[in-house]
């Protein structure tokens, strides 16, 4: 039996030496319902729930299909509990190549966060790292600890014993944390994460809520909306994740709206190369290039990326390094579709449920009247600024997306329509990229004729 436990402060935890949660039944391992996984477990993890799963596993899997494990899943909705039952539950998912879930709605938090992180699929050829994380689950990480009544008289014979078992147990959950990813120099969970963990005590827990957190640790994100934002946008954020998920979570994610001038111009970070079958190929110049190299070449079709460059900052690269378009097929490689998202967007944003769901949203305001000043300006440098009048329709939901929609009318009686629905922006109904600008309220890029409109209220 062991005392320590990765728990939830509100986890009864009763007795001197051993401090087991008494009342507790053991968690509920099942064949699933869902299509997502073969069989589930929910509730607190105690003693006695990896005999029984075993039992169950044995029926319910089947195994490698030919070419791997990845049929084989078990969906997670726990708050943790017992650390030496849930490391031989995360131990068995590894070995066993056993995929995990945290399906819609769940929540998964302390031990389990911890069995999560070791789901993968095996095979004699095939082998990958195989956890998905559903946009309104959640999924938390903090250090174990003991959780001891006030009050509670404990002696220095029993605390030394305790200790020992919370350092031995402590050693199991790193030589899980640094089983290595197959194919790959990767380790199942990255240094920085159990970094984050160890600092986080009780209540406070490190969450993966963000698109950033997630592709740098490796979690496949499930639910995701369609991606709709324009091209050259998902070539640079693809070109710019790649690099830093493979170094470390970044202290200002990198974010084109940020740029005072537009990412699809010809002197900024992204330029287009080429179109070939429905390919765009985009040269991207990352943040990171002054002193060292650092860019990509990205092609977007459609959902599907692929890319390679070098960034000299961190020395990594993406596919086989450096490349042109002519030698872009032998040297890139296929990127993964979450990273063509903005990092920073949280999982709220995507529709999910990583903030407080007693968030009050924006008020709306509909058909509101202000004066603006709205301006021009072209790709060969002309420029018009006149004073307008505007028309504001802001935070309307429209099937469950925010929609926008400005209506500026010039001196002249001329019409500029500036609208969102959702992630997706248009100028008079042509696509257009959203970006800051210093003196203006919000300025965007109109994709088929290069011309930016801004204004200001």
């Amino acid at each position: 039996m062991s005392s320590w436990q990765v728990c939830l402060p509100w986890m009864a935890i009763v007795g001197l030496v051993f401090f087991q949660a008494g009342a507790a039944s053991g968690a509920e391992i099942r064949k699933s319902s869902k299509e997502t996984c073969v069989l589930s477990l929910e509730g607190e993890i105690v003693p006695g729930d990896f005999s029984r799963l075993v039992e169950i596993a044995a029926k319910e899997f089947l195994g490698v299909d030919g070419e791997s494990s990845a049929r084989d899943t078990i969906c997670l909705n726990s708050p943790g509990g017992n650390v030496t039952e849930g490391v031989k539950l995360a131990e068995f998912f590894y070995k066993n190549g056993v995929g995990t879930v945290i399906d819609e709605g769940a929540e998964c938090y302390s031990m389990c966060a911890i069995m999560f992180m070791m789901g993968i699929a095996q095979g004699p050829e095939v082998t990958f790292v195989n956890r998905k994380l559903h946009i309104t689950g959640k999924l938390g990480f903090h250090r174990p600890y003991l959780a001891l009544k006030e009050e509670s008289l404990v002696s220095t014979k029993v605390l030394a014993v305790a200790h020992d078992v919370a350092l031995e147990d402590m050693s199991k959950i790193m030589l899980l944390a640094n089983n290595l990813v197959p194919w790959s120099n990767s380790t199942m969970m990255r240094p920085d994460l159990i970094q984050e963990m160890l600092r986080h005590i009780g209540n406070d827990f490190f969450y993966i809520d963000t698109v950033e957190k997630a592709g740098r640790f490796e979690i496949e994100l499930i639910g995701l909306p369609e991606q709709s934002t324009p091209p050259e946008e998902r070539a640079y954020y693809a070109c710019e994740n790649s690099f830093h998920w493979q170094v470390g979570l970044m202290k200002d994610p990198v974010d084109a709206r940020k740029f005072t001038k537009s990412v699809t111009q010809d002197e900024s970070v992204v330029k287009l190369l080429k179109t070939s079958d429905g390919t765009g190929y985009y040269s991207v110049t990352s943040s990171d290039a002054g002193y060292s190299e650092a860019g990509c070449v990205i092609a977007v079709n459609g959902n599907s990326l692929q890319g390679c460059g070098y960034n000299g900052m961190y020395n990594v690269l993406l596919g086989q390094g450096q490349c042109t378009v002519d030698n872009f097929a032998d040297r890139s490689w296929g990127i993964n579709q979450l990273a063509s998202y903005r990092p920073g967007l949280t999982l709220k944003e995507l529709g999910g449920a990583a903030a407080s769901e007693d968030a009050a949203s924006p008020r709306p305001i509909i058909g509101a009247k202000a004066s603006a000043t709205c301006a021009v300006f072209s790709t060969n440098g002309e420029r018009e600024i006149e004073p307008c009048e505007a028309t504001l329709n802001i935070n309307v939901i429209v099937d469950s997306r925010r929609s926008d929609r400005y209506e500026f009318v010039w001196p002249t009686g001329n019409k500029t329509i500036l609208a969102r629905d959702g992630d997706f922006f248009t100028i008079n109904g042509k696509p257009s990229i959203p970006y800051a600008d210093d003196g203006y309220t919000l300025c965007a890029l109109n994709s088929e004729t290069r011309n930016r409109f801004c204004f200001k209220l």
